[in-house]
């Protein structure tokens, strides 16, 4: 009988399918998503490092360890070539004097660092989209940003010193356009 060897094919095609769906599904646009427009790219092109299409993955919170004696030597560094950085928290003591490394490990992107009031990391990143890259998509003069690195080209390090602001808990993030959705943590300060 034909039936038996057809329904076996179906199977493994569907199967096939699902397996399909479940790596990544396909290059076809989802005609029911609303684009979201692209920042104007205003960096000359031999300024700009490629931007690459990975799917972000998401970050496993680590704490980075505060140091006694009222001081804390973070460092910090972006997972290869994913969207991300390579720790989801960090941790400094109140009125501590915090010395944050960004490393910039990447070979393709661009990033900087930015410690910002809670819940305002998305709102941050879309105005200092606005404030442009001689600003390093940073808006000028914000209150809501407390410290911050330049932007970083692949393989660029920077350190920054600050003294940590009261207790609570704020956010760390790249305010490079469209970084701000996978690349962020939270900074707990005790």
């Amino acid at each position: 009988m034909v039936r038996k060897p057809l329904a076996v094919l179906f199977a493994i095609m569907g199967a096939i399918l699902l397996l399909g769906i479940a790596c990544g599904g396909s290059d076809e646009a989802d005609p029911n998503a609303t684009a979201t427009p692209a920042p104007p790219n205003t960096v000359a092109p031999e300024d700009r490092p490629d931007e690459p299409t990975l799917a972000p993955t998401a970050v496993p919170p680590t704490a980075a360890p505060v140091e006694p004696g009222g001081a804390a030597n973070l460092v910090v560094d972006v997972s290869g070539d994913a969207l991300e950085f390579n720790l989801g928290s960090m941790s400094a003591a109140a009125g501590s004097d915090v010395s944050v490394t960004f490393n910039n490990s990447s070979s393709v992107n661009s990033h900087n660092w930015a410690l910002v009031e809670a819940g305002t990391k998305d709102a941050v990143a879309a105005d200092g989209t606005a404030a442009g890259p001689g600003n390093h998509w940073l808006p000028v003069d914000d209150s809501r940003v407390l410290a911050f690195t330049t932007v970083l080209g692949p393989g660029g390090s920077e350190t920054i010193n600050f003294t940590a602001p009261g207790a609570g808990t704020y956010q760390f993030v790249c305010t490079f356009p469209g970084h701000n959705f996978t690349m962020f943590g939270d900074f707990t300060v005790n």
